[in-house]
């Protein structure tokens, strides 16, 4: 598979995308580039300051399958990022996935992506009015929701959100291995054990940073 290409910027979520980066790293062995505007660190809504892997005039959109866009409290800043907007604009043209949480889909709005298509995410009502690009009907009440190559989802739902991209990518046909989340767990569920093989592996690993 292609590498996937997440876009930060100020003030963007950590714990929104967390779930769907790490399994897309650790489990799957994905690269993920880090993106923004400019070279600047950028500071995330928890104060991480994070360093761009790359800008976005610098990407080849052809090395990618999957487009990340974090949500975030303040949209302000994201929201009057010309070069964000004309990098999405450029997104209606691609044959790539879009995943995007929480606010997100907002940016996906301004960049004229929903204008026929069906989305969800964590907006308030109060939006719908005060952005005229914003389609109301054309919002769904759902966790998650995927209308053709566009994946959205409320920031809270973010397992769920990474389940959808995962399966979406073809990278499994069942996600159970990679989120255990459920209501209620038995002491079995909390009980860990690696294969002989397993342990070896990891304490192989241990060793070699000694």
């Amino acid at each position: 598979m292609k590498k996937v290409l997440c876009v930060i910027y100020p003030n963007f979520s950590l714990y929104e995308i967390a779930s769907l980066t790490s399994t897309l790293a650790l489990s799957f062995d994905i690269t993920i580039d880090y993106v923004a505007s400019g070279h600047s660190i950028v500071v995330s809504e928890e104060g991480l300051s994070c360093k761009p892997t790359k800008t976005l005039e610098q990407i080849r959109i052809e090395d990618y399958s999957c487009i990340i866009l974090p949500g975030m409290v303040n949209i302000g800043p994201a929201l009057q990022d010309e070069k964000l907007n004309s990098f999405l604009k450029g997104l209606g043209k691609q044959d790539i996935l879009i995943a995007a949480i929480s606010s997100a889909p907002i940016l996906l709005a301004k960049a004229g992506l929903l204008n026929d298509t069906k989305f969800t995410g964590g907006i308030w009502q109060n939006f719908f009015d005060y952005f005229e690009f914003l389609p109301r009907e054309n919002f769904q009440p759902k966790l998650v929701v995927q209308d053709k190559n566009i994946i959205t989802a409320i920031g809270f739902a973010h397992q769920e959100f990474a389940r959808r991209v995962i399966l979406s990518l073809g990278l499994a046909e069942n996600t159970d291995n990679y989120f255990k989340e459920q209501n209620e767990y038995s002491e079995e569920d909390l009980i860990f054990t690696l294969s002989d093989k397993e342990f070896d592996e990891v304490k192989q690993s241990i060793e070699n940073t000694l």
